[in-house]
């Protein structure tokens, strides 16, 4: 970075209130630009709860077909794994305040056609397979676009505390979201939970409306002549050439989501096969699990900035407690202990998405936010796909307190390639203020 650069952000910081500089936790809402970020996602989450189990269900009832059901699935993780780094490169040429409100805006349009459908005796299973799968098309770049957008909200100081807030609504609607859906279906019907989701991403675009981002810097920006495929490989270069350190933390995303979507689709058969229990078991668990990432959200939201060795050394403690966890939950018989390592379980998984984001944002210029963090998401779901099939296989190999082990190993694979990174990382946050680099750029 200049100095003439260094000197209008500082200047920039400075003219905010000293008392928006150093808030953290639910005081970052002060913040009007995070207060209608957070709004909006919280809603617009929820309604993307909505949405999926009313999917779900009517599907099911059209075809009563688990297979049938799983395509939704299916449909849903296509468009990220296949369009999400090349989405990146629009990410970035894009205002992104527009971005969010445009994809706000197409889905709540799309969740609209299938009630009305619906309604009219037209609703066809193809027809529903095709909005699904724009649906996910549009969706794909809301994530990216979201995680390029706290940095030009909060300051740097606040990443981290940001980032957890914001991903504190996904847990909210993981809680909320599922049993207000069900509740909707049983007393009103598939069709009006539709419609509620739909007016759910209305809300949210009212809410990103309000925004005021401060305009975003590029460093070196593109030119008119550069084409799609050279911004496409500037992305790449820079992630894994250039700023090596960010390809070791996508390399630990990967092993962090080989387990972690995994151990969620593992809970009902642990339930059933370890603890001989049924389903209002099976619910507790869920709560746990979704318990432990809330209340670890919000502890993180109500930090202040740690040194960036600091923060993976974080990461990699919860990494390595995770893994224990799962590792004694693989003997465990008793509810109560089952119930407390589950809920151990979510809050270290629950501390690694809101750190790592913090450490990319920081790492990663404004113009290339986009592409960065579509090639981080894309490299985790592929993961995540490739978790699932593979601890499913074991599962039904070698039984659920093998797999359990097996994804202890991998949580502590994941906390060893942290531990290695923070021997790169630097020591003192003046470093960082040095070119915005966690690492070197050749390790």
């Amino acid at each position: 970075m200049s100095p003439s650069a260094r000197a209008k952000m500082e200047a920039r910081v400075s003219s905010r209130p000293d008392s928006q500089q150093t808030q953290t936790g639910w005081r970052l809402l002060r913040i009007p630009d995070l207060r209608w970020l957070w709004i909006g996602q919280a809603v617009s989450q929820i309604g993307e709860g909505l949405n999926k189990v009313a999917l779900l269900y009517l599907v099911y009832n059209l075809t009563n077909s688990t297979l049938m059901m799983t395509v939704i699935g299916v449909l849903q993780t296509l468009p990220p794994l296949i369009l999400g780094p090349l989405l990146g490169v629009y990410i970035d040429r894009l205002p992104k305040k527009w971005v969010m409100i445009g994809v706000d805006t197409l889905r709540a349009g799309l969740a609209l056609i299938i009630p009305l459908l619906y309604g009219t005796n037209a609703l066809t299973l193809p027809a529903v397979y095709l909005v699904v799968f724009i649906m996910a098309i549009v969706g794909t770049v809301f994530g990216p676009t979201l995680a390029a957008t706290v940095p030009l909200v909060v300051e740097r100081t606040q990443l981290v505390p940001a980032n957890a807030l914001v991903g504190s609504t996904a847990m909210l609607a993981m809680l909320i979201g599922p049993a207000l859906s069900g509740l909707g279906i049983a007393t009103m019907g598939m069709q009006i939970v539709l419609y509620v989701s739909s007016v759910t991403f209305l809300f949210s675009v009212l809410s990103l409306s309000r925004l005021h981002l401060r305009k975003a810097r590029a460093e070196r920006p593109s030119k008119d002549n550069e084409g799609f495929v050279r911004e496409f490989q500037q992305g790449l270069h820079f992630a894994f050439i250039e700023k090596r350190g960010i390809g070791g933390l996508v390399g630990a995303a990967l092993c962090y989501s080989l387990a972690s979507s995994a151990f969620v689709f593992l809970l009902p058969v642990f339930t059933d096969k370890v603890l001989h229990v049924g389903a209002m078991m099976l619910g507790w668990l869920w709560s746990a699990y979704g318990a432990g990432m809330l209340i670890v959200s919000l502890t993180l939201a109500s930090m202040t900035q740690q040194k960036r060795s600091t923060q993976l050394a974080l990461i990699a403690g919860a990494m390595v407690t995770g893994g224990l966890a799962s590792f004694v939950l693989a003997g465990a018989s008793n509810l109560v202990l089952s119930l407390g390592l589950v809920a151990v379980i979510g809050a270290g998984l629950a501390s690694f998405t809101p750190v790592m984001w913090g450490l990319l944002q920081d790492m990663t210029p404004e113009h290339l936010r986009g592409r960065v963090f579509s090639i981080f998401n894309t490299g985790a779901m592929s993961a995540s796909m490739v978790g699932m099939v593979a601890f499913g296989w074991g599962t039904d190999r070698l039984g659920a307190r093998v797999t359990l082990v097996a994804m202890a190993a991998v949580f502590w694979l994941t906390g060893l390639v942290l531990v290695l990174l923070r021997q790169f990382a630097s020591l003192e946050d003046s470093n960082a203020e040095r070119g915005s680099a966690i690492f070197p750029d050749k390790l």
